[in-house]
Formats: structure tokens, C-alpha cells, sequence
């Protein structure tokens, strides 16, 4: 960890963040979770941050971040929202999580910058129509009901203004490997009942509590495949996929960020090939996680 980073994320600063997971309302049973090792989580949180920028960085390709106005839709612990905010953004974060929201303020506070925090649910906000540059969704949807996920993506494009963008970050339901729940393949494609029960028996299931079902324990979240929320979105107006490939707009777009992060191995020009060579027949936004940019027209 830098000099800086050191100064941020202090013992004291572990200690609060061990006691929001150990006692929350959200996370209190996270220790159950097969997955789930607050040391890790740790690392990850001091991380967050600067792996965020990256996105920030990312989506600039589009719309640089300076002086826009951006809504982020369940920040949680604000790392990405704080990204914004160093790079020059107005930034609204909203969450169900009121203790989480308080973190991140203060965390914001700890980085040199500010950025307005307000318990919402994200399905149904009190906010002025058209007001944001950029409305972000980053691993949201999967944590509401289906029912009420159309809401959440009606909401996201009616805070948009024409010519912004919206980002979407959500599991695939289309993914061999289910990387947000079980860490498993294929068990994800199961009818719910099937899959549910499944991963109980294997210990693979989720004990933490959703604040988008008041808080009760779910099992497992609920995926779309990228077909099911690209109709979902063409019905609220009209709209251009940006992205064509895990949130890039082209090979050449996606090689320069694996190259400034310095993850552009020996074999790199081979998978650029690869790529450039599918990217001809059609988009792979289908593929992986959902990681997709789209402007409102």
C-alpha cells in the first residue's frame, strides 16, 4: 500500500469498516458465505478506489468526467463515486444502505473531495427528470426483484439527459460461470427452485440480507442475460450501444486500458486478433458480465 493510501485506510478505518460487516444490517451473516473473508474484503476496499478510476478513465472515452453531473445508483461504500468526484464530476451517490452511505462521505472526505449522498431506493427517486450526464448502475440490478428491475432501468433513463449515458454492470444470466454467487458453472441456468436449493445443499448459496427485498435473505440474486435487458431498455426510448466488448468501444480502445494498467502479457497480440477477427461478425457485449454503455439519444 502507497504512503497515501496508508494515510487513508488506517487501523481505525479497518476497525470501522470490520464493524460495518460484523454487525450490519445488510452484511451481519456474511461470515457464513462461502466466499466471504473480511481480509480480502479489506484488500479490496483499499483498492477500490483506484480500480474505479480505471472505469472513470474507461467511460471517458465517451464523456470525459469533468464537470458533468453524475448519479451513481447504489454507491454502497462510494468507491466509485468517489472516482468521479477526483476527476472533476458533480456526484450524487444513493443507496439503501444509510450507514454505508455515511462511510462513504466520510471516505470521500479522507481523499480530498466531497460528494452528496442521499438514502433512496434507486427504483424510485424523488430526483428532477433529465438532470445527469451519466446515470451509473454497477452490480444494482441483480440485487432486486424481477419485477421491479424494469423500474430501476425506467428510473435510470428518465434521470438521463438526451445524450448521456448510462452504464450497466450486472451478471450475466448467460455466463458459463456464475462469478457473483456460487462461483460455479452452469448452475445458474437451473430453473430458480433447481439452482436455489442446489447451491444450500453445496453451501453455496447467500446469507446476506437485501435491503431490495426489506431485507430478507434471497439465496441467490436474479440474473439477466444481456438480450433480456438490452429489450428492456429499447422500450423506454431511443438509444446506441456504445460498448462492443466488456465495456469498450473497440479492440483498440480495450487494448490501451490492459496496456496503461500493465496487463498486456506475451500472448496479448494473439487475443487482440482473436478479437478483432469476432468483433467483425458481431458485438460480445453477450459473453462475459454485463458491462455495457449506452447513450440516450
Amino acid at each position: 500500500m502507497s504512503i497515501e493510501a496508508q494515510a487513508i485506510y488506517t487501523p481505525d478505518w479497518k476497525r470501522r469498516i470490520g464493524d460495518y460487516f460484523a454487525r450490519g444490517a445488510q452484511f451481519a451473516a456474511a461470515s457464513r458465505y462461502w466466499a466471504f473473508d473480511f481480509e480480502r474484503q479489506w484488500a479490496k476496499h483499499c483498492r477500490a478506489v483506484k480500480q474505479e478510476l480505471q472505469l472513470v478513465e474507461q467511460l471517458g472515452h465517451w464523456m470525459p468526467p469533468s464537470g458533468r453531473r453524475v448519479l451513481v445508483m447504489g454507491s454502497w461504500l462510494g468507491a466509485e463515486a468517489i472516482a468521479y468526484a477526483l476527476c472533476g464530476a458533480e456526484v450524487t451517490a444513493i443507496d439503501l444502505d444509510a450507514e454505508a452511505l455515511a462511510l462513504s462521505a466520510e471516505l470521500a472526505a479522507r481523499y480530498g473531495t466531497s460528494i452528496r449522498t442521499t438514502v433512496m431506493d434507486a427504483a424510485a427517486t424523488t430526483l428532477a427528470s433529465e438532470q445527469f450526464d451519466l446515470v451509473s448502475c454497477s452490480q444494482v440490478l441483480e440485487h432486486l426483484p424481477p419485477g421491479r428491475q424494469p423500474a430501476l432501468l425506467a428510473e435510470m433513463w428518465r434521470l438521463c439527459r438526451p445524450g448521456g449515458l448510462l452504464w450497466i454492470d450486472t451478471p450475466n444470466q448467460l455466463a458459463p460461470c456464475d462469478q457473483h454467487d456460487t462461483g460455479l458453472y452452469f448452475v445458474h441456468w437451473l430453473p430458480r427452485p433447481w439452482k436455489t436449493r442446489l447451491a444450500r445443499w453445496l453451501g453455496r448459496d447467500v446469507p446476506t440480507r437485501e435491503p431490495g427485498f426489506g431485507y430478507e435473505q434471497v439465496g441467490l440474486h436474479y440474473y439477466l442475460s444481456y438480450f433480456a435487458l438490452v429489450r428492456m431498455l429499447r422500450r423506454l426510448g431511443p438509444l446506441e450501444v456504445l460498448s462492443r466488448y466488456r465495456g469498450f468501444a473497440s479492440v483498440e480502445h480495450y487494448a490501451a486500458s490492459r496496456r496503461r494498467a500493465g496487463r498486456a502479457g506475451p500472448l496479448f497480440p494473439l487475443k487482440l486478433a482473436a478479437l478483432r477477427a469476432a468483433l467483425r461478425v458481431w458485438d460480445f457485449n453477450w459473453m462475459h458480465d454485463i458491462r455495457l454503455v449506452v447513450r440516450k439519444r
